[in-house]
């Protein structure tokens, strides 16, 4: 059964990187770059769970089938948008360079040559699929607890959290503040996995919490004053992004943690607040969030397509002779230009995610089913 309070988020999330690209004339389009972050707190917190669910159901993790369960989630869908990527570049007579495309299938094109700039996020994501399995593999093998062998995923989250934000501030330090406007020059900052896996961590952290210590992680929502507390700080936490650019030295090092703690008190009061709105809001809100739900299911989808139409649907568009010169002075043709982006990326990411994404998905569920139970089956990802 799915979260729909979860695939909320994977809209919003989604939303803003659209924003981002499409608007960042914009305050919040701007800003929309922080939707990467709040899906980094939700893979730590969704894919830790699941391998937390294995473990309290079996008293092991099956990390062979961990990894058959999350490469079909993952490379059906984005090999298939790689292929269609070289047909178009090859149709145009445009084809990036066999590195770039390397970089792409091997989940390094935050470090190397790369096709797309948004599928850094991508590789890390992938590189974090391979390091926790390893980690809670270690914990399993040498912890004497059977119970909860996972008590230093605390310490292990400090840990990453200061090496990770000591990485920033160090290549920070040696860029001229003057260039750092230049995304060329802090994209190293900002795509690393080595700078951006404590976002990562600490959805592993509230993963951990909610599956050993529900009772203790409730209590800090039990109330209505303890919850609105929680509110105001994840606002003035994330509020930071609408008013400091991503350039600036305090965005690209201290920022990030703030950002990804206040996504992370969003996160935990969407599973443990509910009735706190007036009931002639009720009905209304819980129509928009089955909207924003079913969007957010094919968010993966979505995430990859965006920023091909970002390129090929203005390029498709100058293929019209008369487009240039009716675009150049024409407010309102621009707006809907803008507004069929979203809608194309949207529309586009939801087929492709039914035609590849979701028949994978139930192909692998039918071949490798995932062993965990009921209770925790709850808030587990497809």
């Amino acid at each position: 059964m799915r979260n729909k309070r979860l695939d909320v988020l994977r809209c919003i999330a989604v939303l803003l990187v659209i924003a981002r690209h499409e608007y960042p004339q914009t305050r919040v389009g701007n800003a929309g770059w922080v939707g990467v972050d709040l899906f980094f707190v939700l893979s730590g917190f969704l894919i830790s769970g699941l391998l937390f669910a294995e473990y309290k159901s079996h008293r092991s993790i099956d990390w062979k089938r961990f990894f058959i369960r999350r490469g079909l989630k993952l490379y059906p869908a984005f090999y298939v948008f790689l292929f269609a990527t070289f047909l178009v570049q090859f149709g145009s007579h445009q084809i990036g360079g066999l590195s770039s495309y390397l970089g792409e299938v091997f989940y390094v094109q935050n470090y190397g040559p790369y096709i797309w700039n948004h599928t850094w996020s991508l590789a890390v994501e992938e590189h974090f699929y391979i390091l926790l399995p390893a980690f809670l593999l270690l914990l399993v093998r040498f912890s004497s607890d059977r119970a909860n062998p996972f008590r230093m995923v605390a310490p292990a989250f400090l840990f990453v959290a200061i090496a990770c934000l000591v990485s920033r501030i160090a290549t920070v330090m040696v860029i001229p503040a003057g260039q750092l406007r230049s995304w060329l020059v802090y994209r190293p900052i900002y795509v690393s996995t080595h700078n951006r896996m404590d976002s990562l961590f600490f959805g592993v952290l509230l993963g951990y919490l909610y599956h050993f210590w529900p009772r203790k992680l409730a209590a800090a929502f039990s109330t209505k004053r303890k919850s609105l507390a929680l509110s105001l700080l994840a606002a003035a936490l994330l509020s930071c992004c609408l008013i400091v650019p991503i350039e600036s030295p305090f965005m690209l090092t201290m920022g990030f943690t703030l950002l990804y703690v206040g996504f992370g008190i969003v996160l935990m009061l969407c599973l443990h607040v509910r009735g706190v709105l007036p009931k002639i809001l009720e009905r209304p809100t819980a129509q928009a969030g089955a909207g924003l739900a079913y969007t957010g299911m094919y968010s993966y989808s979505i995430y990859l397509w965006h920023g091909a139409v970002l390129v090929w649907l203005p390029n498709a568009l100058r293929r019209i002779t008369w487009f240039e010169t009716a675009i150049s002075g024409n407010k309102q043709l621009r707006i809907a230009l803008s507004v069929s982006y979203v809608v194309i990326s949207i529309t586009l990411g939801i087929l492709m995610s039914r035609l590849v994404e979701y028949p994978v998905l139930h192909l692998r569920d039918r071949l490798f089913p995932f062993a965990q139970s009921p209770i925790s089956a709850q808030q587990s990802p497809p």
